[in-house]
């Protein structure tokens, strides 16, 4: 009888396990909240495309992220990423000034390594930097891309730094445009494709392009620019963003009309003529593997310095500013992987 019992008893725990087992794997199960990112982009442009469409073909959702893109321009996104506002800014050139200062923020990805933009000349006597002595330039604002470009076409050129002034114009194409076409400043830097019809109807008959920087210099661009803290607390979530975002270029390089169609639709305002046009004139500076070399580093570094009036020797060295760790790492997975991006 006894034994009975303890046979009985084994069968019903046996039993009761099994129903246990089957109840629990039938639930169903929690899922993990993506991890939220707030990623800042100065403009839709074409430049961008990439992190519209990691966005849009949920290369950000596969690695486990909801990543919302804010538009702000460096010198709000840079403060923003100071104080945690935002996780991610895509105007790395302003955080490298901000990390030359000892701002703690790392420069973890370079998406281009040239400029698409260009000097324009608003008379035909200026023909060369040495014409424009003692004259402004017409940049967006102090310190900008622009004027680091200026800086350094001026020591390629073996011209001091004093050799021409800056005149910032602000953001909007259109006033740095109005400028060139009035000649009230001897020379603007613009982006070619932003110039519209201006090109075509005569406007500027009396201009000529001085410098096409995307032939001429190559420099580190943009790209992306993290917290120190965010690079030590959460390395897995910004692994992901940029694996997402490498992909994200690697679309664009492939498919132009699929990328100009997600621009399009974020920037419905946008002409498709400009679009395409900008597109263009941006492939050729993106970089597929995401890094510069350190040479290219310095160059730029030097430069920054001359601007914010610090001892090149007071300079942080190169790994105290950029970390592309991970992005080195990233870019030898897809490739090992054979991945390829798909319409």
């Amino acid at each position: 009888m006894i034994g009975m019992c303890k046979a009985f008893l084994a069968a019903f725990i046996v039993t009761a396990a099994s129903l246990a087992a089957s109840s629990a794997s039938a639930a169903p199960q929690e899922s993990v909240a993506p991890k939220t990112l707030k990623v800042s982009i100065p403009a839709k442009t074409p430049l961008f495309a990439p992190y519209f469409i990691a966005l849009d073909k949920k290369y950000y959702a596969a690695e486990g992220l909801a990543v919302e893109l804010v538009e702000a321009p460096g010198g709000v996104a840079t403060p923003a990423l100071l104080s945690g506002t935002i996780d991610v800014s895509t105007s790395s050139a302003s955080a490298v000034s901000a990390a030359i200062r000892g701002a703690h923020i790392k420069i973890v990805y370079t998406m281009a390594d040239r400029l698409p933009d260009q000097l324009w000349a608003s008379r035909p006597e200026y023909k060369t930097l040495k014409d424009l002595k003692g004259l402004t330039v017409g940049i967006a604002s102090r310190g900008d891309t622009y004027e680091i470009a200026m800086r350094s076409a001026l020591d390629g050129a073996g011209l001091p730094q004093s050799w021409l002034g800056y005149t910032p114009l602000g953001f909007a194409v259109s006033a740095r445009l109005a400028a060139l076409i009035s000649g009230s400043l001897p020379a603007v830097m613009i982006t070619p494709t932003s110039m519209g019809t201006a090109r075509t109807d005569g406007s500027l008959k009396q201009s000529h392009m001085m410098i096409d920087f995307s032939k001429t210099l190559q420099l580190p661009y943009t790209g992306a620019a993290v917290s120190d803290t965010l690079l030590k607390n959460d390395p897995k979530a910004v692994e992901g963003f940029l694996r997402a975002t490498i992909r994200g270029v690697r679309y664009a390089l492939a498919f132009e009309p699929e990328t100009l169609a997600i621009l399009k639709k974020h920037n419905p305002q946008t002409d498709e003529k400009v679009l395409r046009e900008g597109y263009r004139d941006t492939v050729p500076t993106m970089t597929k593997v995401g890094t510069v070399s350190d040479e290219l580093i310095r160059t730029d570094l030097k430069v920054r310095a001359t601007i914010l009036n610090i001892d090149p020797g007071r300079v942080p060295p190169i790994n105290a500013i950029y970390d592309y760790a991970l992005t080195r790492k990233v870019t030898s997975q897809i490739d090992a992987s054979g991945w390829q991006p798909t319409p």
